[in-house]
């Protein structure tokens, strides 16, 4: 559950309306095909055994189907587990413990097997006892948690009676109903679910941290910024790297908001060298430097990004700062020289990528670049379709289980092909975002070098 910090300096990419329809759209078609599949190579009435490659049985006892489900996630085989409880199913509801059935739902939602898996949870919602009714709602909450879908998270949520919830069930209730309503821009509503978590909880960290970051978001004052930089530099509050991180950046840019730049350069130094946010870092400490007129400092860390084997967007910028910080420092003739490396960079780094774009990708080659962009973080609500993908992954190893036509192979093939070209699109949209900010680089570039020539100074310090 990584904290959601809506104001962190990020160039995350916006989700537009046609994407988010088309991810839609996949995740249904998914549900559809996977389910065709299943119904087509079992009797889910236990009729009678299916012939033919998956070899299914229909069985007489809960034991023995438990033991069969057993084997095959043991050996690896979701699709076969997955299967002979669809062809048990009337055994699974007359006879099979609710405590079993839970870990069925569990195994149905890792694999979007949405229909069975609401089946089953319908079943024990009707026949189990309260703690396992409420553990299989948590099965779903978590579910949509897991995949951006905070609507959808609140409305499972919803469904539980807050009577009926443990102290730990309800510490991770609240922490996941703040984090939704965060996420949908709540902040307020958020904070309130926050502070029901209990002191000694294990969530306690999340919720304090994610409390803070939505005070940030209401009124970003510099106190709530010292709130969350104590936090952070308080290494007794256990965090993965990462999000120390990434919520020491988010101080330090509240600070130079706040014009509080000496604390500012002071948080930002905080940030591990080897870290993914070191290079924002960097920008932002040399932003304060310059704010504070100490320009001959801020030079020297602009340098170091500049020096970077590297092409974010800190490393882009630092390009444009540079120019900017001689120009501050009455440096014409050097600031003149920096504004015309900016703009041959920018020029430079444009062509590649409408050479990117303009170039045919093949599968492997978008999941290379998908990879090292880190899609999952710049679409997080496209998580989904990588689930998905990564199940029709285990369709296609194994089509040999349900190969008595080349029907399903196909669709899964084409579906699976359909999901790739979405993957490809949401790269070439993270690249069209960065050419937005490198036009825009080289635009101020060259208005600062013909503010450079209309100065008419000579002088350099």
């Amino acid at each position: 559950m990584l904290v959601f910090l809506l104001s962190a300096p990020t160039s995350q990419a916006e989700t537009s309306p046609v994407l988010a329809k088309q991810l839609k759209l996949l995740d249904q078609r998914y549900r559809t095909l996977s389910s065709e599949i299943y119904q087509n190579y079992v009797d889910p009435d236990g009729g009678q055994a299916v012939s033919g490659p998956m070899q299914l049985e229909t069985l007489v006892g809960p034991m023995q189907l438990e033991l069969k489900v057993q084997k095959y996630l043991a050996n690896e085989e979701p699709i076969r587990a997955i299967a002979i409880i669809i062809q048990n199913k009337e055994l699974v509801l007359k006879k099979v413990r609710r405590g079993t059935i839970m870990g069925f739902i569990q195994l149905m939602l890792d694999h979007n097997e949405w229909q069975m898996a609401n089946e089953l949870y319908l079943h024990v919602k009707k026949t189990g006892l309260e703690f396992q009714v409420v553990n299989s709602a948590y099965m779903f909450a978590k579910f949509h948690f897991r995949r951006d879908e905070w609507a959808l998270c609140i409305k499972a949520l919803r469904q539980i009676s807050k009577r009926k919830i443990s102290a730990v069930h309800m510490d991770l209730y609240n922490l996941m109903y703040g984090i939704s309503l965060q996420q949908q821009g709540r902040y307020a509503k958020a904070v309130s679910y926050y502070r029901l978590i209990t002191p000694t909880s294990e969530y306690q960290m999340l919720a304090t941290l994610n409390g803070t970051a939505s005070q940030l978001s209401l009124d970003g004052t510099q106190a709530q910024a010292r709130q969350l930089q104590s936090h952070v530099s308080n290494e007794q509050l256990v965090m993965p790297n990462e999000m120390r991180d990434y919520l020491t950046l988010m101080a330090g840019y509240h600070f130079l908001e706040n014009e509080e730049y000496a604390a500012a350069r002071e948080v930002f130094g905080r940030v591990s060298v080897n870290s993914r946010y070191f290079n924002r870092a960097l920008l932002g400490v040399s932003y304060a430097a310059v704010k504070q007129g100490l320009y001959s400092r801020a030079l020297s860390y602009t340098a170091m990004l500049r020096e970077k084997d590297s092409t974010d967007l800190a490393v882009d910028e630092a390009h444009l700062l540079t120019a900017y910080i001689l120009a501050k420092s009455r440096r014409t003739r050097a600031a003149s020289t920096a504004y015309k490396e900016a703009v041959s960079y920018y020029t430079e780094r444009i062509k590649s990528i409408d050479a990117f774009l303009n170039q045919e990708l093949g599968s492997e080659s978008v999941f290379d670049l998908a990879s090292d962009i880190n899609l999952m973080r710049e679409y997080p609500e496209a998580r989904s379709l990588f689930d998905n993908m990564k199940n029709l992954g285990i369709f296609l190893v194994r089509s040999d289980l349900f190969a008595q036509d080349r029907y399903f192979y196909q669709q899964i093939r084409t579906l699976y092909n359909e999901s790739t070209a979405v993957v490809e699109e949401m790269v070439k949209a993270y690249m069209l975002a960065r050419r937005d900010h490198l036009e825009s680089y080289l635009s101020q570039s060259r208005f600062g070098l013909v503010q450079m020539f209309d100065t008419g100074i000579e002088r350099d310090n």
